[in-house]
């Protein structure tokens, strides 16, 4: 009887994720229009898709775009015509497991081998300067460009770095509950293989303000750049940059507080990973701090919710750069 038991837990179990995963879901008009866009960098035996836009025509800036956990550079669509009138030329990749680019199922995703691929990426379109725009999981890679930038131990100069919510310090982080089970081994596999549309809705939009969560339809594009080759059978596996973060603490914080490049943050106070709470401890840690904060609704991802108000800051940011 315990037999047939198990049996049958573990049929429903892979009719569950077949029911759940397949087929998987289509891209929208929208994000064909953006792959279309784009191009893809052979890095080692992985497929690495980013897309560039050109903008003023007067310098020849660059700004590297480096999106955040779980989504992907499609993220900076709203801001991208603004950004456009800041910069010469904008490069927006998709790191490995996210969006467009490969995800390898068998791989441990360190933050330091994102990084050699946004260093990959700017050498193989010949920008050895840059300036950063970075968002939640992307604000830890650009501290780890940034520390090598100071240190000089690496190919690319870092000019300037804005970074908007992301988990910078480990002490006033709080991964949300199917983040922390992510960590949990099997349990976090399972997780993955088990997600659902409805799933990642109800969590993704938990983390925007009250007033600012996602139309369905944008939703809906986050989802299926996620599930894109299996991505959420990746989710675990990307998961393990928070102990990163606390292993790292020293070099990414220690970069930070070392910058040899300005460094502004745009905060968004209605998130519950990176709550208010933050704000004053960025300013505690971080030498002759340079933060907004936003509206009190806007949340987790303010270029989604509010990218009025963060090219607004980030314009002023850039023109105390300029003077």
């Amino acid at each position: 009887m315990g037999t047939m038991l198990f049996l049958g837990v573990i049929v429903l179990t892979i009719v569950t994720v077949v029911f759940l995963n397949y087929p998987a879901p289509e891209f929208s008009s929208r994000l064909k229009k953006w792959y279309k866009k784009g191009s893809f960098m052979k890095y080692k035996d992985f497929e690495i898709f980013y897309v560039v836009e050109d903008g003023i025509e007067t310098d020849d800036s660059t700004l590297l775009c480096i999106h955040g956990f779980p989504t992907s550079g499609h993220d900076w669509i709203k801001i991208l015509d603004g950004l456009k009138e800041q910069y010469s030329r904008i490069i927006i990749p998709d790191m490995l497991g996210f969006g467009f680019s490969d995800k390898p199922r068998y791989r441990e995703y360190l933050i330091m081998e994102q990084a050699d691929i946004m260093e990959a990426i700017l050498l193989s379109l010949d920008a050895k300067e840059t300036h950063l725009l970075s968002h939640d999981y992307g604000d830890t890679v650009a501290l780890e460009l940034l520390h090598r930038h100071n240190n000089n131990d690496g190919p690319i100069k870092i000019l300037s770095l804005c970074m908007l919510n992301g988990g910078v310090f480990p002490e006033t982080n709080f991964p949300r509950p199917t983040q922390r089970l992510a960590l949990v081994p099997y349990i976090g596999d399972l997780l993955g293989h088990l997600s659902s549309y409805r799933i990642f809705k109800r969590g993704l939009g938990e983390t925007f303000g009250p007033h600012t969560i996602p139309s369905d339809d944008d939703m809906a594009d986050f989802y299926a750049a996620i599930r894109h080759k299996d991505g959420n059978k990746v989710f675990a596996r990307l998961m393990q940059y928070i102990p990163q973060r606390g292993e790292n603490k020293e070099r990414w914080v220690g970069a930070l507080q070392k910058s040899k490049a300005p460094v502004h943050m745009i905060y968004g106070p209605s998130d519950p990973v990176n709550p208010p709470v933050f704000i004053n401890h960025y300013k505690k840690t971080v030498p002759n701090p340079s933060i907004d904060v936003l509206g009190a609704a806007i949340g987790h991802y303010p270029q989604w919710e509010d990218p009025t108000g963060v090219m607004g800051s980030y314009r002023l940011f850039l023109d105390r750069l300029r003077d």
